[in-house]
Formats: structure tokens, sequence, C-alpha cells
């Protein structure tokens, strides 16, 4: 196994200087740094992360704490996480917050049990708030990934749901849709209250109907959407249009609407929000508002490396641009 008196050797340096250079540490010039890389790389040089993690004190871990992580929405921002773990050499440990830190342990395990480094949490529940003070008393630098707080200390990355619901409800109006309905999702969520209100100024701008009468709730999951929707049919016949809180919950509006022996987008239109893999293929392709996943969890993690290395600061407020995805379904 190639060490780094082998590297510092190859070198001609000592050995505290290929240190200082593989961990970027002041002091070595830039030349030098990059011999010593190059020559690590030729080596097949990897770190002994016990090793670091004796010298630093630290687990070399991060924690990621996502609502269930079996939902497809989370696939790229996993993917966009470890692509920087890589690069950085961290070791990602995932685990279900239930969409609820507070009233489980999991927080805590992670904290005390599992001794991470920091944390990326994605979540928007508004109960959570005594979270981030606990983290912050125990010096754990955090990312929280769907959440924008009103605090200069905590880390947020975000999209503006607001506006990405209310350009999506504008764009039925647009199509020729006067009487529009909405899916939400949980309302305990951030989110969920933002895209609803997206709606609704949509709805109050164009002069349209009350819109509270046709706003069905969900919880993000497909037999939501298709539960809401039959209940749409039932009670408003009178709906052609509906924007859904999430691409999960569209596909199953879309089963209703067939199942109703309606066509799409001809008798009723559909838009989701998120854009995953499988929107593409539904029949018809789904118009949906697009979140940018994988740079979700890929600036989630740059930042947090940044700020456990010392190279960044807390209060980094990041609000990532959304897209309308026009396919055929509205």
């Amino acid at each position: 196994m190639v060490t780094i008196k082998d590297i510092a050797r190859r070198a001609g340096v000592s050995p505290s200087v290929v240190s200082r250079a593989l961990n970027n540490k002041y002091g070595v010039k830039e030349s030098t740094k990059e011999l010593i890389e190059a020559i690590a790389k030729e080596m097949n040089y990897y770190p002994n992360a016990a090793a670091r993690r004796l010298v630093t004190r630290k687990s070399g871990m991060i924690g990621v704490m996502m609502a269930d992580i079996s939902e497809p929405f989370y696939a790229q921002i996993i993917k966009g996480m470890e692509y920087v773990a890589n690069q950085t050499g961290y070791t990602l440990l995932f685990s279900n917050s239930y969409d609820n830190l507070e009233k489980t342990d999991v927080l805590q395990k992670m904290i005390v049990a599992e001794n991470v480094d920091g944390l990326v949490i994605v979540g928007s529940n508004v109960q959570d708030k005594n979270f981030t003070w606990l983290l912050r008393k125990k010096k754990i630098p955090f990312v929280l990934i769907e959440r924008n707080l009103d605090d200069e200390n905590v880390n947020c990355i975000w999209i503006d749901n607001k506006k990405g619901a209310y350009l999506a409800t504008k764009f039925l109006f647009e199509k020729g849709h006067r009487e529009i309905a909405h899916i939400t999702g949980n309302l305990q969520n951030q989110v969920t209250m933002e895209r609803l209100a997206g709606y609704k100024t949509a709805i109050s701008e164009f002069g349209l109907s009350d819109p509270d009468r046709r706003v069905f709730h969900g919880n993000y999951v497909c037999q939501d959407g298709y539960q809401a929707m039959q209940d749409i049919l039932n009670i408003h016949p009178d709906c052609t249009g509906v924007f859904v809180a999430n691409d999960s919950m569209a596909y199953g509006a879309l089963q209703a609407i067939h199942e109703a022996g309606l066509v799409v987008p001809r008798d009723f239109a559909v838009i989701g929000f998120d854009d995953l893999e499988f929107s593409a293929f539904t029949n018809p392709p789904l118009t949906t508002v697009r979140q940018p996943r994988y740079d979700m969890g890929k600036k989630s993690m740059e930042i947090l490396t940044r700020i456990l290395q010392g190279e960044e600061n807390n209060g980094i407020n990041l609000c990532l641009p959304f897209e309308l995805i026009i396919r055929n379904s509205a």
C-alpha cells in the first residue's frame, strides 16, 4: 500500500509537506502541491480514513436526513451529493426523518451515535422549529434543502415554489381553462404552503372563482393524487384543468382521468411539479415544473464541505432556478 512517505521520497520533500498539500493546508507552493497531487494520482494513493480521523478527531461522515429515501424525488439529490462526497472523501450516512425531526430520535442518533461532522436535511416541515438551535448548540454545521428560513446563521437551498406554482396555473389559464383545481401536498410543509399560495395568487389575479372551493389535499403520494382527482371530477365536473403539487400525485391524477373516460389534455389538462424521471414517459408526457434536484444535492454538499474545511461561513441562502417543462398533458 502506498503511503505518504512513498510520495514524499518520489517528490523530494518531507512527509509533512505531502500531508499539508493533500489536505489543502497553507504553506505549500502551488507548483509543489500540483507535483504532489500528480504523483499521488499516478501511484494510486488513497488516504487512510481511519488515520485521518485519529488526527483530526472527525468522523469523516456527513449525515443526510430525508423524509422517505425510497421516494423517487430524492434520487437526483442523492446523486448530486455523492458526486461531491466522492471528490472530497466524505462518507454519506442516510436516514429517514419521517418528515418530523423533533418527534423522532433520528436526529439525536445522527449526532450522538454516528458522530457525524455535518448534516444535510431535506424537508420543510414547519412544525420542526427547534432543531436548528440544537445543531448550533452542538456546533454541527448543516444545510437545509427545501427550506428558506429567515436566519442569517442557517444555510438554505430552495427554489421559488410560489412563483413556480403561479406560472403553472397561469399556463393553464393561458390555454383557455377557467375552472382550475389544485391538489396540495402536506400542509405542514413550507413548500406545500408556498405552492398553494402561488396557485391562489394566480386564480385571484385572473379573476377566477374562489380558489378554496377547488383545493383538494394529499400527501405527495400517487394514491392521494388518484383519490383527489376522483373527488374533483365528481364534485366539480365543470373543472377542465388541475395544478398538482408534485409529479407523483399527478401520475395518480392522470390515471383517474383516464378511468373516467376523459382524454388528456383534450378534456382535462394536468400540470405537476418536480419533473421526476418518469414524467417524460407518462401517457401523455407530463407538463411540470422542473426542480434542479441534482444541483440541490451537489450545492448542499459543496457548501457543507467548505464550511467543514474552514473555507466558508454559515449563512448561505441559495435560491436555485426552476423551469416550466411543457409536454403534452396541458
